[in-house]
């Protein structure tokens, strides 16, 4: 039985090596290539055709919503499985509504990727249940947010997880990234932020709708 071709698009490369790693310890599937936007991604799959796409929402040069509208037009057979840092019922049903197989959350396993990738190969859809999402977190993904505090989106997701109690190691297995890599950013988030330790941190995420 041929390998299962898959290829990936994110725009943090930390996140794809760490994919790449966790696939090349499995039988039974292939990473084919990656991209860090939605028009690379196009490109290079006119090449070389993946059986799965992992496709991140929030992209440059073309977004991962517009992608998934031009990859389903041209590629219908190809599976694409979003990755996302977001829980939205308003993402969740509109990537479904677009031909999505699959919705898999950033802070979520690694074998929730592997379950949400066997479920769309067989042909079912893999969609976690959708959560109505407050006002209040909504507004931590602004950019007039992010740049206010100087936190790029990545901190943002480590200070939630930070938030449900997770520890460093902890973070790094559900983002595909180094235990040295999250203990950096910990500490990068509070020296920006003036915070002392992870009690502040806490503190900071709930008075801004971030835990």
């Amino acid at each position: 039985m041929a390998d299962l071709k898959i290829f990936i698009a994110d725009d943090h490369q930390i996140l794809i090596d760490g994919i790449i790693s966790f696939f090349n310890e499995l039988d039974s599937f292939e990473v084919i290539g990656y991209a860090n936007d939605g028009i690379n991604l196009l490109r290079d799959i006119a090449v070389k055709t993946p059986d799965i796409i992992l496709l991140d929402l929030n992209m440059p040069k073309l977004d991962g919503i517009s992608t998934l509208k031009k990859l389903k037009e041209s590629y219908p057979n190809i599976k694409v499985i979003i990755l996302s840092n977001y829980h939205q019922s308003q993402l969740i049903k509109e990537t479904k509504s677009l031909g999505a197989s699959g919705y898999v959350l950033k802070n979520g396993s690694k074998s929730d990727l592997l379950t949400a990738i066997e479920t769309a190969q067989s042909g079912k859809l893999y969609f976690p249940e959708a959560e109505e999402v407050n006002l209040n977190t909504q507004l931590v993904f602004t950019d007039e947010f992010m740049k206010k505090h100087q936190l790029t989106k990545r901190e943002v997701e480590i200070i939630r997880l930070v938030c449900e109690e997770l520890s460093s190691k902890e973070i790094g297995d559900k983002l595909f990234i180094a235990e040295f890599t999250v203990t950096t950013h910990r500490r990068n988030i509070l020296s920006k932020l003036g915070l002392k330790n992870t009690p502040g941190l806490i503190n900071f995420a709930k008075q801004n709708g971030i835990a």
